[in-house]
């Protein structure tokens, strides 16, 4: 770099640009005669007569690599700038001279692509890539970025932390182990990377030869300190480095000196946000630091209090979660998780602390919810929970629901889910822990309500509800008449589910919720989305959509995205779907299925995924493997085919009783009761019934109305109107047929909208009456 600035403004210098190069001088009675040579002044000059042979030119000095000969070079610096008004001087060196007048340009990695980068063009507008891709080209011919491969080249140039040091030994092995080769070679990469160019300077030619020679330039604390930090995995602040690496330093302040220090010498980065200095090791610098301080006989103390102070944080994460949005709890703790890693590894390793190991993990639902990690999460709690014998009930209860948080959000109502739920629950009461009872009631209300056991997510439902109240808690209380108005809603009681909905919604806009995502989402934004559904069946369309738009607005203000999804999901995709508006489940379905993906939140994904199936099947080319498509997506999560409307639309729209011949269609009718869309179901096996006895199908009809009828579903009750007037018209009917179509409509509390709009059609059709 010093090399390039010096032949770029060299025209500038009338008596040149002069190098002297210091990494090959080891005493400091060398300095002065290398400056008088690379200056072509002889070297029989005396050091005191240098700026005199100078005097008046206009030059510039490179000195460098200086770091070993730091003291005397700076005193030379000094004295040369204070005697000769035209001299300018460059100095390269791992940590600042001191000297006066200087002026500290650091040298930071070269930029890396994010994880996230989807193409190779996107990959190359970095300087890392770049890097890599030239030399590893030059190096093979049949070397070239490609889409297939970019992926892996981001990947090395992110393990390397886009050093070009580092970048250019490991694309020299490229042409013999290929990028996958150097990618698991970098597990050991002080081996791998050792093929430096014969022209380098020794320190140059391998990584270890060049980080041994940093290490070389530290003092004996500098390196104890050094080596404790390598710890941590990511970053870290002064008070963590002191309780973890420096406990037994006399002098609070001496932790703040090392720490800059080791900035200084470019062993270690910092960064200034808004809470402050924080410090991290570049992954090769860790990996180095770490192969010393296993070499230590403090390094199990050393890890425990790291495991110690990773348990600390990760409890404030986890009280954080129920309070913070999404960005915010992110850009504050998303960085713990490779810690969190790092001490969940040593305290289940053998010499590690499984005690601590059991207590961060019990805390850790948020870290592998938020961070889209939720196998990583349940690897690590069943095998926490397999040794259970040795756990202390009240963290075996803790993980347990860790385990049935993130699997709710991350599977859906998979039978882990339930199972998981159930002993957590039964282990709660016989705790008598209240909140993880609340969390379990809550937790198995919602598995049975995506599995289509309406009767038990009520029954759950009101267990929460009665010890909400014993326990004198408003904030569970409104949570749970929230979900008991939805368990009524599927079971087809929607007067009561809009009260209890309505009641719960009321609490929350008085601004009383102090922890909006206590049980994983906003209850009010939630709240808002079932009312949507419940307001559109009962007619109420417009209305529908203005409380499925808040929905989305009150989610949106939180930017929490597990509530964003139920918004988009329960609410917006939902409403909009039953009203045959694809356009708006479509672009609805991508934001959900993107913000699950970008989270983790595999059911939310799936569910993005049913709605967009359904999007596509209404469009104009509707796939022929749609229906088949999305029951597949339904069983997949285990959720209900029932749980919408979306199956049975498309087995109307299907070109054939042959079509869904294979697929089990039981959820039409399987059970007497009655449930939210046990009319609209009706009428649905009405018309695949496709029987020439008219008067079954127009019994079935009738005894559809009815049921719309007796539950207030009058969105239903219009639909089914339509389908019975069209047959008796077709019967030469038609003044029942306009009188049922006239009740039907004169009973809509919003006679708008495109339902609307199809009974008035069809009435006018009925010619005069």
């Amino acid at each position: 770099m010093a090399l390039e600035v010096g032949r770029s403004i060299a025209p500038t210098f009338a008596d040149g640009v002069h190098l002297a190069e210091m990494a090959r001088i080891a005493e400091d009675s060398f300095v002065w005669s290398t400056i008088a040579g690379c200056l072509q002044i002889p070297s029989t000059v005396r050091p005191e007569q240098i700026q005199d042979h100078i005097k008046g030119k206009h030059l510039l000095l490179i000195i460098d690599n200086c770091e070993h000969l730091i003291d005397s070079i700076a005193v030379a610096v000094e004295v040369l700038l204070r005697t000769v008004s035209e001299l300018h001087i460059l100095v390269t060196a791992q940590e600042p001279l001191g000297a006066e007048g200087e002026h500290v340009y650091r040298l930071t990695p070269l930029s890396i692509p994010p994880p996230d980068t989807d193409t190779k063009e996107e990959a190359l507008t970095h300087a890392a890539v770049q890097l890599f891709v030239d030399r590893a080209s030059a190096g093979s011919q049949a070397f070239a970025l490609t889409q297939d491969n970019f992926q892996d080249v981001c990947a090395i140039c992110r393990r390397l932390d886009g050093l070009p040091l580092s970048l250019e030994l490991a694309s020299a092995r490229v042409s013999a182990l290929g990028l996958q080769g150097v990618i698991i070679g970098l597990d050991d990469r002080f081996k791998l990377l050792t093929a430096g160019r014969r022209t380098a300077l020794p320190r140059h030619r391998t990584l270890r030869a060049t980080v041994d020679w940093s290490h070389s330039l530290l003092n004996a604390e500098e390196r104890i300190f050094f080596h404790r930090l390598a710890v941590f995995a990511s970053y870290f602040n002064a008070a963590a480095a002191r309780h973890v690496a420096g406990p037994d330093f006399a002098e609070p302040w001496r932790i703040a000196d090392l720490l800059a220090d080791l900035v200084a010498k470019s062993l270690l980065l910092c960064e200034v946000d808004a809470s402050g200095p924080r410090y991290r090791l570049l992954e090769t610098i860790r990996f180095y630091a770490l192969e010393k301080l296993a070499e230590s006989s403090d390094v199990t103390e050393v890890a425990q209090r790291h495991a110690d102070f990773v348990a600390a944080i990760v409890e404030t994460g986890a009280r954080d979660w129920v309070t913070a949005p999404t960005e915010v709890w992110r850009r504050k703790h998303q960085s713990e998780i490779d810690d969190l890693r790092a001490a969940l590894d040593w305290a289940f390793s053998a010499g590690g602390d499984k005690r601590i190991g059991l207590k961060i993990l019990a805390n850790s639902a948020p870290y592998w919810i938020q961070l889209s990690m939720h196998d990583e999460c349940q690897r690590w709690l069943t095998l926490a929970l397999a040794t259970s014998s040795s756990v202390p009930p009240e963290e075996e209860l803790a993980l347990r629901v860790a385990l049935g948080t993130s699997l709710s959000w991350a599977k859906g109502p998979v039978h882990q889910t339930g199972s998981v739920w159930a002993s957590a629950c039964e282990l709660a009461v016989r705790l008598n822990h209240a909140e993880a009872q609340l969390q379990s009631r809550y937790g198995l209300w919602l598995f049975f309500l995506r599995c289509g056991e309406y009767q038990q997510s009520l029954a759950q439902a009101t267990e929460m509800m009665k010890l909400a109240r014993a326990v004198d808690d408003a904030e569970a209380l409104a949570a749970a008449q929230r979900i008991v108005g939805v368990s009524w809603h599927f079971l087809g009681d929607h007067k009561q589910a809009r009260s209890l909905i309505e009641t719960s919604i009321a609490w929350y806009d008085q601004g009383l919720c102090s922890q909006p995502f206590r049980f994983g989402l906003d209850q009010r934004v939630a709240g808002l989305a079932f009312l949507a559904r419940v307001l559109w069946i009962q007619g109420e369309f417009s209305k529908a959509f203005e409380v499925a738009s808040a929905s989305i607005a009150g989610a949106r203000a939180l930017d929490h995205a597990c509530t964003m999804c139920c918004a988009l999901a329960e609410g917006w995709c939902t409403v909009n779907a039953l009203a045959e508006d694809r356009d708006a489940v479509e672009s609805g379905s991508l934001l959900l299925i993107k913000t699950g993906a970008k989270y983790g939140l595999g059911f939310w994904t799936a569910y993005g995924e049913i709605f967009r199936t359904w999007a596509e099947a209404t469009g104009a080319k509707q796939p022929d493997d749609a229906l088949l498509r999305l029951i597949s997506l339904h069983k997949d999560i285990d959720l209900d085919p029932g749980y919408s409307s979306l199956v049975g639309d498309l087995l109307v729209r299907a070109p054939g009783a042959a079509s869904f011949a294979q697929i089990d269609i039981g959820f039409l009718g399987r059970s007497e009761e009655l449930n939210w869309a046990t009319p609209e179901f009706t009428r649905i096996r009405a018309s695949l019934q496709a029987l020439p006895d008219g008067p079954a199908t127009e019994l079935s009809l009738n005894r559809a109305l009815s049921l719309a009828k007796s539950s207030g579903a009058h969105a239903w009750e219009v639909k089914i109107a339509i389908d019975l007037a069209r047959l008796l018209i077709n019967e030469a009917r038609a003044d029942q047929a306009r009188e049922i179509l006239g009740f039907a409509f004169s009973t809509l509390p919003d006679p708008t909208g495109p339902l609307a709009e199809q009974a008035r059609s069809l009435m006018a059709g009925c010619g005069p009456g």
